[in-house]
């Protein structure tokens, strides 16, 4: 999409301030955010590196849990305690990830 139109907008100091707060919380750059307002959205706070490393851990444990079912469905046994183990660890991170990232949500009209 070509954007080629501009705007110009005068701020307060306060104004600029808590919009420039506002846009760190996110990552993106003023314009993104700006952009994402107006399309409805309320733009979601970067996802911090603890997140990240609960997705890494999610990753892992989803691994885990895929060659546990793999070697039932080969064998016809799974070991009750690995699986039990992992599934905790996954509901865990999965709550940890639920408390910590919200997604962009629509805004009301």
């Amino acid at each position: 999409m070509k954007r080629n139109k501009e705007i110009k907008v005068r701020l307060s100091l306060i104004e600029l301030e808590n919009l420039n707060k506002c846009v760190k919380k996110t990552g993106l750059s003023r314009e993104e955010y700006i952009r994402t307002l107006i399309s409805g959205y309320v733009p979601a706070p970067r996802i911090s590196d603890d997140v990240k490393e609960i997705i890494k851990q999610l990753r892992m444990i989803g691994n885990n849990l895929n060659q546990i079912a793999v070697i039932g469905y080969k064998t016809g046994t799974i070991d009750i305690l690995k699986y039990k183990r992992n599934c905790s660890e996954l509901e865990k991170n999965v709550q940890l990830i639920l408390n910590n990232v919200t997604e962009p949500t629509r805004m009301e009209k």
